[in-house]
């Protein structure tokens, strides 16, 4: 199979989006990354999810995560909070989230292209790009393994 027939539509993000806007995106679209966009619309990074899940947790946290021990509920509840006051271009100014320039395959690229492309950045998911950049779609882990386990004889409701 090839890019162009795995690619997805993704819903993507903007620097000016809220740090609460884009994990409600990851969560109600159960995607592994999120796609953040520059002004022209162009991939400019991916955010994996666990950098969201960074977010929440203060950095002497991440230092000795015992400490999350101490926190009762409602400061946890807290935390989690105070995303809907950062925007994404704060946390990659700040340096709060470690973003990833998006690996890109052609819509020509086969499932080993796919694959490679997504082992090589340790990547969940690939960007499909046509000949002037844009973006396509998305090819996601969870998109390629199905096809994957398709083609070695498994059957896949992934794959439609």
């Amino acid at each position: 199979m090839l890019a162009r027939d795995l690619a997805e539509e993704v819903p993507t993000v903007t620097r000016e989006k809220s740090g609460a806007d884009a994990v409600a995106i990851v969560a109600e679209y159960r995607l592994s990354a999120l796609v953040v966009v520059g002004p022209d619309g162009l991939p400019i990074a991916l955010l994996p999810g666990s950098q969201l899940l960074a977010l929440i947790v203060p950095p002497y946290v991440r230092d000795d995560p015992q400490l999350a021990h101490v926190f009762s509920e409602d400061a946890a509840d807290e935390l989690c909070g105070r995303l809907a006051t950062t925007t994404i271009g704060h946390l990659i100014d700040q340096g709060l989230v470690t973003v990833r320039r998006p690996p890109a395959v052609g819509p020509d690229d086969t499932i080993l292209e796919i694959a490679a492309a997504m082992v090589e950045h340790h990547c969940p998911q690939v960007i499909v790009r046509d000949r002037s950049g844009s973006m396509l779609g998305v090819v996601t882990l969870s998109r390629a393994l199905a096809v994957i386990a398709t083609l070695a004889g498994v059957d896949s409701p992934g794959v439609r």
